[in-house]
């Protein structure tokens, strides 16, 4: 009887295709996570680094890092806020993230801190 490998081509593709669906859609979703992280990041950066200037505003941290998402191309829902703590601004952007494997987050969160600039008049230093 000669041995015939029919079907042993198949019976691979079969097993091999959805593992390499998955590594592919495993590296798309990190890829989306660490994307949304490092908007997310320079958008509360910036935030906070308006926001703690000498004479500006939570309102102007929370227009800038509206500005930083948009100029960013982010598409993603989020919410952001700035607040003031004793003498320092907290800026937290958390974004909504797309999902293409049930296990990760549906969210990114990133906070900045940056001390509230003072000026000290020249005959107070």
């Amino acid at each position: 009887m000669a041995r015939t490998d029919a079907g042993e081509a198949t019976a691979q593709t079969v097993v091999v295709v959805p593992v390499v669906l998955l590594v592919l859609w495993l590296a798309i979703q990190a890829t989306v996570f660490l994307h949304g992280a490092n908007v997310a990041s320079a958008a509360a950066n910036e935030g906070a680094a308006v926001a703690s200037r000498y004479g500006s505003s939570m309102g102007a941290g929370e227009r800038a890092i509206e500005r930083t998402l948009t100029t960013l191309g982010s598409s993603t829902k989020g919410t952001w806020v700035v607040k003031k703590s004793g003498r320092m601004i907290v800026a937290t952007v958390r974004l909504r993230l797309p999902r293409i494997v049930p296990f990760f987050p549906l969210t990114v969160s990133r906070s900045a801190h940056e001390s509230i600039e003072m000026f000290i008049p020249e005959d107070q230093r």
